[in-house]
């Protein structure tokens, strides 16, 4: 070891020990926390001997069989005791914890929702403007199956869960029922239910009368959980299963967040929620508060097990601030997702949420289908009922809108295709690996002085990308198209199979829809004819083509087999009117003319565009490369 390595490890000793010194605590701070190491190991003390406590007099009071079974005591004795052992687990709530249970039910036009007085809770929605694939009402929670409850804590440290309380049921309207608990004080806990219209309940949880004081001071809040699986109303349960789990959105106007569909996952949130959306396919139970959700925590569990009804487990968790008494109120949203109706409801309420963004509609360009496509579809929808017509009509007018895309297409690929054989001799003229730079040099000149852009067939195919993928998104989740019939399809928002062979087949499924085998037959016919206006002359290129055709067909047959056959529809639609423009333009265009313009547009002197001299610049760039390389061999 040299000097230098023995003098840096000795600076380093000093350093090591001169922090350690300086970051020693003080004696003030040793003593604050041995007192705080001291409280804790107390509150431990106390806890396990409260616990001790009560498991010994668990271990010695009668359990409620024995001595309600004691034929020795009368009822009122038996009543007697059960009430004081209600006091020992239940407190000021104790009177509330017996009683007999009831249901009463709210209902419109639009959906049921059941309440218990065991708990107060809401046990079951039905929609009943809706039915599953099997033709049964749509239940999105279902008696004991869903569970929803509050849990708060008294000023006797009591932890007590509405659940596990009686309530007394009170019809005070037509569309409003309110659940009351008596507490030892003479006052009450009350939840009340007001139904309002189309799928939504307002729920408020108060207290009268000194209900109040017999909350703890240090929890003023309500601990809610929430348990909702996601049972199967679809018929296609794999696409089902990709648009249900967990949506929800930050207060204030936040983002919008879903949890990965695909997999088993919890997430837990420190900042407030607006609201959280159990979200199926095509329907949703939306929990929200002005106020907002605090302490949110959301799981949802994939089910692998195929043919049981239930496709994800889903509970959350979350937490009401209770501000004096003031009632904490909690709106619960039921029914489908409906674009339409969840924007009316974000415009009613007028304070940043964005229930509409449950309904998933891709966020790329999401846009277009907001701006367009859902104002155009609903449209139509006020004139005709025929959902195959409206897909039609909304096709042709989005091929009319992006026709002029469409036009200067073909007509750059028809500059391309007269100009064939002028490429044929430079690539004859330079033929091999070698002069491939002086080749494409060559051809670009050719391009440019006929003042032909490369890039001119690209462009206007990219901007049709948007629309071709906005409608992939809103097709399989449109609430419009569920359940509508077309020729042979019985739901456009599903497969239409007209022949199934009972067991799977990997990337095809166990079925064949024949919208998706239309659609893909007119694709192979729609590219072959594109290619051969390419003009393409090579039998090697010939064939990689054909092998691309074949194999891109296959490919979207195997992904649209199982998706919505108004998606596989409207392809097929907008490849036939691909065919039929591109036979309108064939005929438009006179080859013989546009040819004599490009060699009009030779003799004209042009100016090189800043993109063509630094694509030259790079030409001859990589074409010293290429020589240095060649010197070298």
């Amino acid at each position: 070891m040299d000097k230098n390595s023995i003098i840096g490890l000795i600076l380093m000793g000093i350093v090591i020990v001169i922090f350690t010194w300086l970051g020693r605590p003080s004696e003030e701070e040793t003593a604050l926390q041995k007192r705080y190491n001291d409280s804790i190991a107390a509150v431990t003390a106390a806890e396990a001997e409260k616990v001790r406590l009560a498991e010994s007099e668990a271990k010695d009071r009668p359990t409620g069989p024995a001595f309600l079974s004691d034929s020795t005591l009368t009822q009122a004795q038996k009543d007697s005791m059960f009430l004081v052992e209600s006091r020992k687990e239940y407190g000021e709530m104790a009177e509330a914890a017996t009683g007999t249970e009831e249901t009463v039910t709210l209902s419109n036009d639009s959906v049921s929702f059941t309440f218990s007085s065991k708990g107060a809770r809401l046990v079951s929605t039905e929609l009943l403007k809706h039915r599953d694939y099997k033709g049964e009402p749509i239940r999105l929670i279902r008696p004991g199956e869903a569970k929803m409850g509050f849990t708060f804590i008294t000023k006797t440290n009591r932890v007590i869960n509405t659940g596990d309380l009686y309530f007394r049921a009170e019809k005070t309207g037509q569309n409003q029922v309110r659940f009351s608990a008596p507490a030892s004080n003479g006052g009450t806990l009350d939840i009340l239910y007001t139904l309002r219209d189309k799928y939504r309940v307002d729920m408020e949880v108060s207290g009268t009368g000194d209900f109040a004081s017999l909350l703890a001071p240090n929890a003023s809040y309500l601990d809610a959980a929430v348990e909702i699986p996601i049972y199967q109303n679809e018929k296609s349960e794999s696409s089902e299963q990709r648009y249900s789990g967990f949506a929800y959105q930050y207060t204030g106007g936040g983002s919008v967040e879903k949890m990965n569909t695909g997999k088993s996952d919890t997430v837990e949130t420190g900042t407030p929620l607006q609201w959280i959306a159990f979200r199926d396919m095509f329907f949703s139970t939306i929990f929200y508060a002005d106020k907002g959700l605090e302490g949110v925590s959301m799981n949802q569990e994939v089910l692998k097990e195929k043919g049981t009804g239930r496709i994800k487990d889903m509970d959350a968790k979350f937490i009401l601030p209770i501000e004096g008494t003031a009632p904490v109120k909690l709106t619960i949203y039921s029914g489908p997702n409906d674009y339409a109706l969840l924007h009316k409801i974000d415009k009613e309420l007028d304070n940043g949420t964005s229930l509409g963004h449950v309904v998933d509609m891709g966020s790329w360009f999401r846009f277009i289908t907001v701006w367009l496509i859902v104002p155009l579809f609903n449209f139509l929808e006020k004139y005709l009922t025929n959902y195959g017509v409206i897909i039609l009509i909304m096709t042709v007018l989005i091929k009319l809108i992006l026709s002029p895309f469409t036009w200067k297409t073909f007509k750059s690929q028809a500059k391309m295709r007269v100009l064939k054989p002028m490429v044929d001799e430079i690539n004859a003229k330079y033929p091999g690996d070698d002069q491939m730079m002086e080749r494409q040099k060559k051809t670009m000149e050719l391009y440019s002085s006929a003042g032909v852009n490369t890039m001119g067939g690209c462009l206007p195919m990219l901007l049709q990308m948007p629309f071709l993928i906005a409608m992939y998104q809103y097709f399989p989740t449109s609430i419009n198209l569920r359940g509508e019939s077309f020729l042979w399809a019985k739901d456009l928002s599903t497969y239409d199979d007209v022949i199934n062979w009972g067991f799977n087949i990997p990337f095809i499924g166990d079925h064949l829809a024949l919208f998706c085998l239309l659609m893909t037959v007119t694709q192979v016919v729609y590219m072959q004819i594109t290619q051969a206006m390419s003009g393409a002359a090579d039998p090697s290129q010939k064939k990689l083509m054909l092998f691309m055709t074949i194999f891109m067909s296959i490919m979207l047959f195997t992904f649209l087999n199982n998706n919505a056959a108004a998606l596989s529809y409207y392809y097929l639609l907008s490849m036939l009117i691909s065919i039929i423009q591109t036979q309108a333009f064939k005929w438009a265009i006179d080859e013989d003319k546009v040819l004599a313009e490009l060699k009009e547009n030779q003799k004209k002197p042009k100016k090189k565009s800043k993109w063509m001299q630094r694509l030259e610049e790079a030409q001859k760039l990589q074409e010293q490369k290429l020589k240095e390389q060649q010197r070298r061999k």
